[in-house]
């Protein structure tokens, strides 16, 4: 059922996720740092949507990273996105990272997450299964 990876990336690097979509909603959130204080996963969320829409009308670009600070250990704003066809929907994959991240690895993790939860993330309703199956997804691919 859920595509099993063969990588790790250190949660110690991925300090929170948070899953959205294009109008704001937020259908996912999960702080594993815990001295991350905690955020308002609706505000944050319609903050991403906001500088998407802007990406979009200004520069004909997605959101690809706000980095606060300068050296290779700065904290992250990590945004992918994944477009449903035939409507102007998108959902944000969000992630709170400090330092390097491998790209390639998160981007596999939000394609199964949008892959194995389709239908949920395309009618914008939160359900505890939904998130008990990004959690599964989450817990085999990005913990150690």
């Amino acid at each position: 059922m859920f595509k099993k990876s063969y990588y790790i990336i250190p949660i110690a690097m991925i300090k929170s996720i948070l899953i959205c979509d294009s109008r704001g909603y937020a259908f996912y959130s999960r702080i594993f740092d815990k001295n991350l204080k905690g955020y308002d996963s609706i505000l944050f969320s319609g903050f991403i949507s906001a500088i998407g829409t802007i990406g979009r009308e200004l520069f004909k670009e997605e959101i690809a990273t706000i980095s606060f600070g300068y050296d290779s250990n700065a904290p992250n704003i990590v945004v992918l996105s994944k477009d449903f066809f035939g409507t102007d929907k998108r959902i944000y994959f969000v992630f709170l990272t400090q330092g390097d991240i491998d790209l390639k690895k998160v981007k596999d993790v939000c394609t199964n997450i949008y892959i194995n939860n389709k239908d949920s993330l395309k009618n914008s309703k939160i359900n505890k299964p939904l998130q008990e199956k990004i959690d599964k997804i989450i817990d085999l691919n990005l913990l150690e």
